[in-house]
């Protein structure tokens, strides 16, 4: 049986998961420069570290559809020239800047710093929303007076869209997660009522008192003795009326 106490760590957890993918969400509108930013502390060697930035989650080597890469000092691949690291590389900062941002430049961007040896690298996956750039609304009206949409209006509302959908998309598995962990916890819960109440069954008759069964037995016998004693003397009083009959009908001579 669930407490509220774990009730509240759930909503907890669930809580905690959200603030961290909107920590990690970027929102750029169209045309405007995105910042996404990753740095780490040098060694104390003072050695600057290689790493990459990439397209996609950071898979488990490398960086998937790379984007820009360094030595530690230098920036030695730039897919293109909107691709650009304006922090101080020489104390870690390898924020990217991506200038100009459309809507192709939307999803998951993965930071890694490939620090030596095996399984050493920090890995920092971003999301960057794009939203429709925002633009004066215009309202044209044709010759009977009646409003016309225009690209305007419906680029806004596109933009809208995705950031509700993004929102909507967060709060839905957040709703799942916790709808799952409820269910498990009533599930465990039945099973913990269910044994409780076999093992009250089971107890319930191994304290049944023996002598309770014995009485009803000889309850039962006493009660067909009694059946018995009452057709014999049925039976007595009928042969006692006959022979009284047979006497009586004789007459003098």
């Amino acid at each position: 049986m669930f407490s509220g106490l774990t009730f509240n760590c759930v909503l907890l957890l669930l809580q905690l998961l959200l603030a961290r993918f909107l920590e990690d969400a970027y929102i750029v509108e169209v045309g405007k420069n995105a910042y996404l930013h990753c740095n780490y502390t040098l060694p104390t060697s003072g050695i600057l570290v290689p790493m990459c930035w990439g397209k996609g989650s950071c898979p488990w080597s490398q960086c998937g559809n790379e984007l820009l890469r360094t030595d530690g000092k230098h920036v030695t691949y730039k897919k293109f020239s909107r691709y650009q690291l304006r922090g101080n590389i020489n104390k870690g900062d390898v924020s990217l800047t991506i200038e100009n941002v459309t809507l192709a430049d939307r999803g998951t961007y993965c930071c890694r710093i490939q620090f030596p040896g095996i399984m050493n690298d920090k890995k920092l996956d971003l999301e960057l929303v794009i939203e429709a750039e925002t633009q004066p609304l215009v309202t044209l009206h044709d010759n009977n007076g009646i409003k016309i949409s225009t690209w305007a209006d419906e680029i806004k509302d596109s933009g809208e869209t995705i950031r509700t959908a993004v929102h909507i998309g967060v709060g839905i598995s957040a709703g799942l997660a916790l709808a799952l962990i409820l269910g498990v916890l009533v599930l465990k819960w039945y099973s913990y009522k269910k044994k409780k109440l076999q093992s009250l069954s089971l107890i319930t008759l191994a304290n049944l008192p023996p002598g309770g069964l014995a009485n009803a037995g000889a309850g039962r016998i006493h009660s067909e003795e009694n059946i018995y004693t009452i057709e014999e003397n049925v039976y007595e009083i009928e042969n006692s009326n006959e022979y009284y009959c047979y006497i009586s009908s004789q007459q003098p001579s």
